[in-house]
């Protein structure tokens, strides 16, 4: 188990906040959509949700993904297309007003990977709850060998706890009768599920019309609501 990552100083602090309040004297809104995943499943995910994003007057979007705390960028150790995004760090987290964030589920619970990277944010707690008042959603997968089945809500619902923890403004995934046909289906946020079934050999597996749509409808909702607390604030 990991001890967590050092703390950071208050000028740190400070600078991260004068990032935040440069970008939001400019015109549109920044949204950061960041994934942890070493097989890929949720790349595709994560970039579906940025198109909805995107579907919003307004938005700058940006896809990210958390560094590995342990294995950095080993070679070999991530599948093709992993590594392609920006890291995210702290800097990113303060600058955007909407972070969109998903890692696999392990065993029913928040992978390691993504928590570590969570921890990385105490500071903003604790210096007068920086990241107060920007919208955050979340995205996860379950299912496979060494991951454990089922338990998605629980998982989304502890990144939702995250938000809350900060004065974040959590949002999901807005109700639709397109939730009858996705198995894994949550307002709580997207979860994408199953074995591959891609080409043979692949172990990537290809979203279903539904989580697509869903996926689709997350990343436009969070944005639009965005651009309101936005557009109110100006």
């Amino acid at each position: 188990r990991h001890s967590g990552p050092a703390p950071r100083d208050a000028r740190a602090v400070a600078e991260c906040r004068a990032l935040w309040i440069t970008a939001n004297s400019k015109m549109g809104f920044k949204v950061a959509v960041i994934y942890y995943s070493r097989r890929g499943r949720l790349v595709t995910l994560a970039n579906v949700i940025a198109e909805g994003v995107r579907q919003v007057e307004g938005a700058e979007v940006t896809v990210y993904r958390i560094r590995d705390p342990v294995l950095g960028d080993a070679p070999g150790t991530f599948d093709e297309g992993v590594l392609d995004a920006p890291v995210a760090t702290p800097e990113v987290i303060m600058q955007s007003d909407c972070v969109i964030i998903g890692g696999p589920g392990r065993q029913g619970r928040m992978c390691a990977e993504v928590s570590y990277f969570f921890d990385s944010l105490t500071e903003f707690q604790t210096n007068g709850c920086l990241l107060k008042g920007k919208v955050g959603s979340a995205f996860t997968s379950v299912g496979g060998v060494g991951r454990g089945y089922g338990g998605h809500e629980a998982i989304l619902q502890s990144f939702h706890g995250f938000f809350l923890q900060h004065g974040m403004i959590p949002v999901g995934v807005p109700p639709s009768s397109v939730m009858e046909d996705a198995h894994m289906a949550s307002p709580f946020g997207v979860c994408m599920t199953g074995k591959p079934n891609d080409k043979a050999g692949s172990r990537l597996r290809s979203l279903s019309e539904s989580e697509v749509k869903l996926a689709y409808s997350q990343g436009e909702w969070a944005s639009i609501i965005t651009k309101q607390l936005h557009d109110d604030g100006d």
